[in-house]
């Protein structure tokens, strides 16, 4: 089954009234009669592209992923089932007003009049599926978006320090998180400072028999950038608005390029398979949008106590999971007073029920996504994010009158401190019953600051207001990119390209310190020479660069070492593979990276102390020079970052199924690293393989919409082979942008293939 080229057949020629322009990259330019013929055609266009990637995105929100792969998807199956997701979005869409209602449906014409009659050219993936696609139904574009931002939250941080709590005690969880509060923050000071480690040490001393408790009955062992200059710093006089959202890298990506022109909207950007309008970046006539993920707290997880008799959790239900080749499952479902039972088994006594802002009160998130594309300025863009639910976001805007603007947007609820570390009781005090969000009024925001530019890098959100998080990401891309910005005069394009492919590493500086300071009895013959190599070093992570190989494995032994001795390599809490390994490895990681950079070190048994720590030290480098001789050979000079530091981009189903592994893209070496700007992240069990990275680029120059450019890691096609699959790959490699045409004009210069729907 092979998918067609996009130009359309003839059964639907002319149904929506709809012209669509393929560029020379594939991606499809929309000039509709109307917004609802946009919304269809975006509908068609996005299936056209990518219908395998929305169908594995609704199964899994529907937890029908198992029915495809068998029982490598009934753990997540179960948890969603387990949920409700699909009764939350069911309800979530009715609660939509009639103008969304209406694009959604008009989303789900299109895709449905795009699988009409398509049974037999579909994409290569249905050769593996037991039926083709069903009908699009409008609440599934509810779905498809809650699925993607359910994950992104504080679930899995929590049962992984709730796993450090029962294995290491309250110090170990405190250094994982380190000083926060000593970071940059995105707002200067506005109001009362939000004490992030309230109470820590008598919060976290009261749960440790809780989480030990827990783990025992589990029988468990268990980044994005963004930033806009004021037209004062540009070559144009009008700001320029860039940035780059980082998740795991995989195939299909996760975002789709398209742009709509219709009679009430112009508007080009970057949406979700599945959902109407560009909820995360574009740009309409007058104003520009980009988002980082603000790192929002905004799940709790509760330790329910099942005793004989019982009646916590009823009414029970029994669904039924499909599982390919194994029959069927059921999933024992219920909820307690906190929210649903989602992991662990009531039989063993314990489980855990989960609150989230995304089911606490209507979601009503896509309400946003229309006055999104009406609005003329920074001030009306900030006004029609205002039914904001999830993720909360870091969203920053421009306009042409010159307004550059940073707002929090989104759902947060402010808990008592005790929730914002770990599993906590499943009793009645910690509930949510009878709060309320935070006013959006009160979200941090900052409108076109004295110094001319406003940066988001997942950072500490601000100085004052409501509390956001403990959970940000270290200072490194922040300070790196305002250390890039601050002499930026007469600004361009290019110069958001070069800020886009930054590989100075600001962590690099601190680890090396620790490194030169404790690795003095190495006895490997060239530990003497990697040592000599790294005080040479410019501290950049480029793909041809040795010493950056030998700094990242050196520190990824480092952090091996920390979490081995904490007891927390493997951390699992809730239920096996809860959180997922590989994500437990990148926590561990990040946190392990943030207590070296602080020398915090105390807590972790054996480094407490200077011997410790130089025996330590010294044999991460004579290991490395081990390692690293046997992988790449015996010249420390030929060993350079790209050999090691490879992307990969997994496509989900040749991952589950070897006779699909052929859908996998090529992998190729790449620059950066997880504290660069240029996104490169890793974790320790999968090495320095680059698991995590730029999903996106963009930089939108608001004095010349012709003149802005975007890139994402394949191509706007999610269909291998197809030609635009991979089509940008190699622009993306370099950091380079490719046009982002707007205008009729530029549109028609760049034209390719022309064709009615």
């Amino acid at each position: 089954m092979v998918q067609g080229d996009g130009s359309g057949s003839g059964q639907e020629a002319g149904a929506l009234g709809v012209t669509v322009r393929r560029d020379r990259w594939g991606i499809a330019h929309v000039e509709a009669p109307s917004a609802a013929a946009a919304f269809a055609a975006q509908g068609w266009v996005a299936a056209d592209d990518r219908i395998w990637q929305m169908e594995w995105d609704r199964r899994r929100a529907l937890g029908r992923w198992a029915e495809v792969v068998g029982m490598a998807g009934a753990r997540e199956d179960a948890f969603f089932r387990r949920l409700g997701l699909a009764a939350i979005s069911q309800a979530d869409y009715a609660a939509l007003n009639g103008r969304t209602q209406a694009m959604c449906e008009a989303y789900a014409r299109g895709v449905n009049r795009w699988l009409a009659g398509r049974e037999d050219t579909l994409p290569a993936e249905f050769e593996y599926h037991s039926a083709p696609p069903e009908p699009w139904e409008p609440w599934h574009c509810v779905a498809v978006y809650k699925l993607r931002h359910i994950f992104m939250g504080t679930l899995t941080r929590k049962l992984w320090r709730g796993r450090i709590m029962a294995q290491a005690g309250p110090d170990a969880v405190m250094a994982t998180v380190g000083d926060i509060e000593a970071d940059a923050a995105i707002v200067p000071g506005t109001g009362p400072r939000p004490e992030l480690l309230a109470d820590a040490a008598n919060v976290l001393d009261s749960s440790g028999a809780d989480m030990a408790a827990l783990a025992a009955a589990m029988d468990s062992d268990g980044a994005s950038n963004s930033w806009a200059l004021s037209g004062e710093r540009t070559a144009s006089g009008k700001p320029l608005l860039a940035g780059d959202p980082h998740r795991g890298i995989e195939f299909p990506n996760v975002y789709h390029q398209c742009h709509l022109r219709c009679d009430e909207f112009d508007a080009i950007g970057m949406g979700f398979p599945g959902v109407p309008g560009f909820p995360h970046f574009g740009h309409n006539a007058e104003v520009a949008w980009g988002i980082t993920h603000g790192m929002c707290d905004d799940t709790d997880v509760f330790v329910e106590r099942f005793e004989p008799g019982s009646t916590l959790g009823e009414p029970w239900r029994t669904e039924e999971l499909d599982i390919r080749g194994e029959g069927t499952v059921e999933v024992l479902c219920g909820s307690t007073p906190r929210g649903p039972v989602v992991l662990g088994d009531p039989a063993d006594g314990v489980a855990l029920s989960m609150q989230w802002t995304g089911m606490f009160g209507p979601d009503t998130t896509l309400d946003a996504l229309w006055p999104m594309l009406v609005a003329g300025s920074t001030a009306e863009l900030v006004e029609a994010v205002r039914p904001w639910v999830l993720p909360v976001n870091n969203l920053l805007a421009a306009d042409r009158a010159g307004s550059i603007t940073f707002k929090i947007r989104g759902r947060v609820v402010e808990r008592r401190p005790a929730s914002r570390w770990t599993p906590v009781p499943g009793t009645d005090e910690f509930a949510w019953d009878g709060l309320e969000p935070v006013p959006f009024e009160d979200l941090p925001e900052w409108t076109d600051p004295e110094r001319g530019f406003l940066v988001t890098a997942n950072n500490r959100t601000a100085d004052g207001g409501p509390y956001i998080s403990l959970d940000f990401a270290g200072p490194s891309r922040h300070d790196r990119i305002c250390e890039l910005l601050a002499p930026m005069t007469g600004a361009t394009v290019d110069d958001m390209s070069a800020v886009h492919g930054d590989v100075t590493s600001l962590v690099a500086a601190n680890v090396l310190g620790l490194i030169t300071e404790y690795a003095v009895e190495c006895g490997h013959e060239l530990s003497h020479t990697l040592l000599d190599m790294l005080a040479d070093w410019d501290q950049r992570m480029t793909a041809d660069s040795a010493p950056a190989t030998i700094y990242a494995v050196i520190k990824r032994r480092l952090i091996e070492a920390i979490i081995e001795r904490l007891g927390i390599a493997g951390a699992q809490l809730g239920a096996a593979g809860w959180p997922p390994a590989a994500e437990a490895s990148r926590m561990a990681a990040g946190a392990a990276t943030r207590m070296l950079c602080e020398r915090n070190l105390d807590v972790v048994p054996g480094l407490d102390n200077p011997i410790g720590r130089r025996m330590a030290a010294s044999a991460c480098v004579d290991e490395t020079a081990a390692e690293l001789t046997q992988r790449l050979g015996a010249d420390p000079q030929e060993w350079t970052w790209g050999k090691v530091h490879r992307m990969a981009s997994p496509h989900p189903l040749a991952s589950t199924l070897a006779a699909a592994r052929d859908l996998h893209p090529p992998v190729d070496g790449c620059a950066g690293d997880g504290d660069t700007v240029r996104q490169g992240g890793t974790a320790p069990e999968t090495g320095e393989r680059a698991i995590h990275g730029s999903v996106a680029r963009y930089a939108f120059d608001l004095g010349d919409w012709d003149n802005s450019g975007w890139v994402v890691p394949h191509g706007v096609s999610g269909v291998r082979n197809s030609g635009h699959d991979l089509d940008q790959r190699q622009a993306w490699l370099d950091c380079e942008l490719i046009p982002m045409a707007y205008s009729p004009q530029s549109v028609a210069s760049v034209t390719t293939h022309e064709h009615e729907i």
